[in-house]
């Protein structure tokens, strides 16, 4: 066999070895860059944005959204349950019932100073503390277990000022008294300043024997021994007597 035949029949035989190899470098170049890319990716790209997900908890476990601030908490402005790094979640605060259900906050009477009010034998001032009630609650709704902690809504700032309004600099930590609610919660009361008081517990009966009313009460309107309505006027006319009546 001359040369020319037999140069071209190295060139013939070494062709499938050649596209056998380019084969295998394309492959391995893909594997190499689907392993590389990724990982290039991940400082400046996230996989989700924090619309993906309906609260903040999901988010936070989810990890792979963008972190703003960089404080390790994920998607903050969105709704609890709310997870904090290392934490469990939040649980949600219960849902105030909207005005058009509770109605109305009606005084007992017509409040008539905004200050220098003063408390007299564990009474308020009823010239700054009437008592105030939610026009549309009703039996049913008050004897609902957890009725009365959905409608607490009393704001410091508005504490402070109750405490302003009876000329008090300190203020109570709950052991020595605290801002009270005249008609109670549960009897139906509203969270208006016209039936707010700073209650001291001492002298008693003091803030801790009036919650023992409240609860007194509270049991015969649901047990049907006494209407709502009267029971919100004997505790917001004297509830000093109302409790010596019941408990001596």
């Amino acid at each position: 066999m001359d040369a020319v035949p037999r140069t071209l029949f190295r060139r013939v035989s070494a062709l499938p070895i050649r596209l056998t190899m380019v084969r295998l470098c394309g492959r391995l170049l893909v594997l190499a860059c689907a392993l590389v890319l990724p990982a290039l990716a991940a400082p400046g790209a996230q996989a989700k944005t924090c619309g993906s997900y309906t609260n903040q908890a999901a988010a936070q476990r989810g990890q792979d959204t963008r972190d703003a601030d960089g404080d390790g908490i994920l998607c903050e402005a969105l709704p609890c349950p709310c997870l904090l790094p290392g934490k469990a979640p939040a649980r949600p605060r219960p849902a105030t019932p909207s005005a058009p259900l509770l109605g109305q906050s009606i005084t007992f009477g017509r409040p008539t100073r905004r200050a220098g009010c003063r408390t007299h034998d564990g009474l308020p001032d009823p010239r700054c503390t009437p008592g105030a009630r939610f026009s549309r609650v009703t039996r049913a709704r008050v004897c609902r277990p957890g009725y009365a902690s959905s409608v607490r809504n009393v704001s410091t700032a508005t504490k402070d000022a109750v405490y302003r309004a009876y000329g008090l600099r300190g203020h109570f930590d709950g052991r020595d008294g605290e801002v009270d609610h005249l008609v109670s919660l549960e009897l139906g009361g509203s969270n208006s300043a016209a039936n707010l008081f700073p209650e001291a517990a001492m002298p008693r009966p003091g803030a801790h024997e009036k919650d023992r009313l409240e609860n007194a009460l509270h049991r015969e309107v649901c047990d049907g021994h006494i209407s709502l309505s009267r029971a919100q006027r004997l505790i917001a006319r004297d509830w000093v007597a109302a409790y010596r009546a019941r408990f001596g």
